[in-house]
């Protein structure tokens, strides 16, 4: 019986470390869709205009402008987006 105690200790000690992340990680995941994103527009080569017929508007990542403003936010890159944009991040609906 003593063999198995300190696979017991370890297992019981990984679930206790393991807890809280489990807890945070929904919460975390929750709350990323709402916030804008905080990428660099020159890291993922953003431009103001579509890329062989590709364009934010029909990305996933794209969150429409509201109160008629022209441009819209991004869940990855930072900054006003253009509808008619385009990054490396496109990721059609």
């Amino acid at each position: 019986m003593n063999d198995h105690d300190p696979t017991r200790r370890r297992v019981l000690r990984t679930l206790t470390a393991a807890l809280p992340v489990a807890v945070a990680l929904p919460l975390l995941g929750s709350s990323a869709p709402a916030r804008a994103g905080s990428a660099r527009k020159e890291d993922f080569h953003y431009q103001d205009h579509p890329n062989e017929g590709r364009h934010c508007a029909n990305c996933t990542a794209f969150v429409a402008p509201t109160d008629g403003q022209a441009f819209g936010t991004c869940n990855i890159v930072a900054g006003p987006v253009s509808p008619d944009g385009w990054c490396m991040a496109f990721t059609a609906r």
